[in-house]
């Protein structure tokens, strides 16, 4: 569990390395090695581990991933971590996330201040700097409405994200860390709850917009994490009051902390009801005199053994009253009412069936984060089904209404149709209804020119009738005879009309019979035209597969010119090893041969080291001689001078008795003797120092 925290805070910090130069969030999933070094030699320094960011030195990548950053570092750094047990332990894990939150801090403050701008949300920041007058300031120094989270408040939200982030179903860490928003609705909704503020109205079956943070989707990073809450919770609210509330879920997360509230405790040894403070987490259930959590009063141990006993109300007695049932002791509790009183005694009572359930590794926080985790799921599997249902009859519907649709365009289509053969019907009638007219109108006329001729021959009748009576008689017969072939006349007009009416028919049928043959030409040249856009289009398909063919024998070429280059760069490449191959060769031969005068040499050396150790010895054994020689010469001369030392006299041949018997020439000789011993004496010591000086040359050599 510890290393799983300690991953978390380091896959924020790598997080923030890679993304550091893109403002939009944009992950590449590596980072330089350049930027790791730095965090590398931070974390060991906490682990005390020397020069900790030459680990990288053995990595030739230049761009690292989490889980090559991740492996490095538990190879060579975090290993030291198993070391450690206890408090120590908590303590290196608490600096290490402080470590990597200093390194966050400010690149998720910037990012939850950009996208609150960019919301039209500024009246809400991350920041808790505030100015000599007290008010709140942004990054540019103008006045701001008070902010919600200061630095703290922003670290333990963080530490309450690496909490609820999403596992896998191995319960393995999930990369990149994200929560669900329920989550973050749940934790706005918690810090209201527990400071006394109006909670916010949480909708999980909603549908979210385009605009909203989440895009369409469940999961968030630590930036959307904190915009939630920002956003669920009342502008107009006491910083103050929301940093309480804040710190109260990050213990009662973090710490496991189940309930915490005031109860009044019956006494054992002082038999009084007494206010306390209580708190119960996974464990125990611990009681102080206040709500600061200073003054520890006692704890009582749980067990799968405990239970609890409720009481009814007694007139003049303590009310809501209910008994804690230990195997060592009975504790008689009183809440302040009876709501209380039923959360205390279900929470007391999921406490101890947690420990009944054997040793389990997981918390009671992150026992119910998988059961929220599996109603989330199954609620949304649900809604999911129900939206498919919705879906799918929506599609019915549609598909329903398309076809009733489809059904009243083809109705309409078939409307439009025989509205248009009335149209061509009553066009036709009205055409016939013209010819029949103009056939009348002809017909009308021949019979009125008809008439008119009989008229006038009956004027020419009438007229000669007079004239004519005389010769009626004689031409009574002519004149039967003129009108029956009037009669036959007049039925050969009357069938030529009749026939010119079959004619008229015949023409009415060669007509339609033209117009269906102009239709069929008509559809024809359709044809036609369609045969020719289709060989235009297989003509330009052919011309377009030559180009193509074209282009790939030139590429083929060009390929080929290129292997034959190639070809012969890597022959000259060969040449090329093959001659430094050569120079490799007879520089290794006359390396062999150097070092073989090196080793005639270091043998020379050896014997000339030799010869110096024995020129040294005899040197040593000489200035023994001439030490011994001295000491000797000292003794002999302080025994025949001994006496007062006295100042120099300036004439050194008058004694206290006179003039003295040694001249000048005998004190010149002993000077010089004395000189010649004292420049052997140096020669010797310079012999001895050279012979030294060639010693230390020979080792070094």
């Amino acid at each position: 569990m510890e290393w799983e925290e300690v991953k978390k805070s380091l896959w924020h910090a790598f997080d923030v390395l890679d993304t550091t130069s893109h403002l939009k969030k944009i992950r590449t999933a590596q980072v330089p090695k350049t930027k790791l070094r730095v965090l590398t030699n931070n974390l060991g320094h906490l682990l005390s581990v020397e020069q900790a960011e030459t680990i990288w030195d053995k990595v030739p990548e230049d761009n690292i991933d989490f889980d090559q950053f991740i492996d490095v570092l538990n190879k060579n750094l975090l290993v030291g971590l198993d070391k450690h047990s206890g408090a120590k332990l908590v303590g290196l894990i608490s600096e290490i996330d402080n470590l990597c939150w200093m390194l966050c801090e400010n690149v998720y403050r910037q990012r939850i201040l950009d996208d609150t701008l960019e919301n039209g949300e500024n009246h809400v920041a991350v920041n808790g700097e505030k100015n000599v007058d007290g008010d709140y300031t942004n990054i540019i120094g103008s006045k701001q409405p008070p902010r919600i989270f200061c630095s703290g408040d922003c670290f333990k939200l963080w530490k309450i994200f690496n909490f609820l982030v999403e596992r896998a179903e191995d319960k393995s860490l999930l990369f990149p860390l994200l929560t669900d928003i329920e989550e973050a609705e749940r934790i706005a909704s918690e810090i209201c709850q527990t400071v006394g503020l109006p909670l916010p109205k949480v909708n999980p079956n909603q549908r979210r917009g385009s605009t909203d943070i989440l895009l369409q989707s469940f999961l968030i990073d630590f930036s959307d994490f904190v915009k939630v809450i920002v956003k669920k919770i009342t502008k107009d609210n006491d910083t103050r009051v929301i940093s309480h509330g804040i710190s109260e879920v990050y213990n009662q997360i973090m710490y496991d902390i189940v309930r915490k509230g005031y109860m009044v405790k019956f006494g054992n040894k002082v038999t009084a009801w007494k206010e306390r403070w209580f708190v119960l987490n996974s464990s125990e259930l611990k009681y102080y005199t206040n709500a600061e959590e200073k003054d520890l009063k006692g704890s009582i141990a749980l067990c799968q053994a405990c239970f609890t006993q409720s009481f009814p109300d007694k007139p003049g007695g303590r009310h809501h009253r209910f008994k804690l049932h230990t195997p060592g002791k009975h504790y008689e509790l009183s809440a302040p009412d009876l709501k209380s009183k039923n959360e205390w005694m279900a929470d007391i009572k999921i406490v101890v069936s947690h420990i009944g359930t054997g040793p389990s590794k997981d918390s009671l926080q992150l026992a119910a984060l998988k059961e929220r985790k599996k109603e989330r799921e199954e609620r949304r599997r649900r809604t999911a089904e129900e939206e498919l249902n919705r879906c799918a009859e929506r599609e019915k519907l549609l598909e329903r209404e398309r076809q009733l649709e489809e059904e009243r365009r083809q109705r309409q289509l078939a409307q439009e149709e025989i509205l248009e053969r009335e149209r061509l019907l009553a066009l036709e009638r009205q055409k016939r209804a013209e010819e029949e007219e103009r056939r009348r109108r002809e017909t009308n006329e021949l019979l009125d020119e008809k008439k008119k001729e009989i008229d006038a021959e009956r004027q020419r009748c009438a007229d000669t009738e007079a004239r004519l009576q005389a010769e009626r008689e004689a031409l009574m017969q002519q004149s039967k005879e003129e009108l029956e072939a009037e009669r036959e006349q007049r039925a050969l007009v009357e069938a030529r009309l009749r026939e010119e009416e079959a004619q008229l028919e015949e023409e009415r049928r060669r007509l339609k019979e033209l117009e269906e043959a102009k239709a069929a030409l008509e559809a024809m040249v359709e044809m036609e035209r369609a045969l020719k856009k289709d060989e235009e289009i297989v003509r330009n398909l052919q011309a377009r597969i030559l180009e193509e063919e074209y282009a790939k024998r030139e590429e083929l070429e060009r390929l080929q010119a290129e292997q034959n280059k190639k070809l012969m760069e890597e022959q000259l490449t060969r040449q090329e090893l093959e001659t430094a191959h050569r120079l490799k060769e007879e520089a290794l031969r006359l390396a062999k041969e150097q070092l073989e005068a090196l080793t005639r040499e270091r043998q020379m050396a050896d014997q000339q080291l030799r010869d110096a150790a024995e020129k040294l010895k005899q040197a040593e054994i000489d200035r023994q001689k001439i030490q011994e020689r001295m000491k000797l010469k000292a003794m002999t001369s302080s025994s025949r001078m001994a006496g007062p030392i006295r100042t120099p006299d300036p004439n050194p041949f008058v004694t206290h008795r006179g003039l003295g018997a040694f001249t000048e020439a005998d004190f010149q000789r002993r000077q010089q003797s004395q000189e010649e011993e004292n420049s052997n004496m140096s020669s010797a010591e310079q012999n001895l120092s050279n012979s030294t000086q060639a010693i230390t040359l020979q080792t070094e050599l």
